[in-house]
């Protein structure tokens, strides 16, 4: 699944006043994304490599739906139409563990609220493709949620999807020195990894478009509901 030019960044282009100022419109019934963040690193010399497979969800959906990333702020992103509801998406500008601040600028200028933010990202603790939801919760360790949690003034009431990158491991040990955990997230995964990863990141655009029609909730249970029964 390649992302074509997401390290190349498009010049900012103007947007209409009201666009930046006019809140989106509240509706009742069950939370949904107002913004959806696929976390990575910028530049195409990451593009391919595990640390940014939410970014790999980010590029199906522009797929999906033929639409263009351009600048906003200190994130890339562009605006979706899911059945009628209007979806903001975004990857940062910012490399992975510095990410908070830009994807909180673009949340203010979308007027969406913290569980109206979900946010895709890797793994360690998983294996390979398995994904899970969850409305809320700590940091987990992961530095680009730290990085956002620190941004909302320590609010962790958002929405993510982690997607799981397993780890390296000597024999049957998992491996948890930081150089190697890092050159682990920074390389490409094998050639069979990557289709199951790719499965994965299907899975999860789907998620994304059920959390716009139906809410946040709903496809949370769908998504895990399905990792359960498809693990056995």
């Amino acid at each position: 699944m390649p992302l074509g030019g997401f390290g190349q960044f498009r010049p900012r282009t103007p947007r209409p006043e009201a666009e930046d100022a006019a809140p989106a419109p509240k509706s009742e019934g069950p939370t949904r994304p107002l913004l959806v963040v696929g976390l990575g690193n910028p530049t195409n010399d990451y593009g391919q490599t595990r640390h940014n497979v939410g970014m790999w969800v980010i590029g199906e959906l522009t797929n999906r739906y033929r639409v263009a990333l351009s600048r906003s702020g200190n994130v890339e992103a562009a605006r979706l139409d899911i059945d009628g509801r209007a979806v903001g998406i975004a990857i940062s500008r910012s490399f992975y563990n510095d990410a908070g601040a830009g994807i909180v600028q673009e949340m203010k200028r979308l007027h969406a609220s913290p569980p109206e933010l979900l946010i895709i990202y890797d793994d360690l603790d998983l294996p390979v493709g398995r994904t899970r939801m969850r409305l809320q919760g700590s940091s987990g360790g992961n530095n680009g949620l730290k990085s956002i949690i620190a941004a909302l003034g320590g609010n962790t009431d958002f929405p993510r999807i982690r997607i799981g990158i397993d780890r390296p491991y000597d024999g049957t040990i998992p491996v948890r020195e930081p150089e190697r955990i890092a050159k682990w997230v920074l390389a490409r995964p094998s050639g069979q990894q990557r289709e199951i990863l790719d499965a994965a990141v299907n899975r999860v655009a789907d998620a994304v478009e059920e959390s716009a029609r139906v809410g946040l909730k709903v496809a949370m249970n769908s998504l895990n509901r399905w990792e359960h029964t498809s693990s056995g």
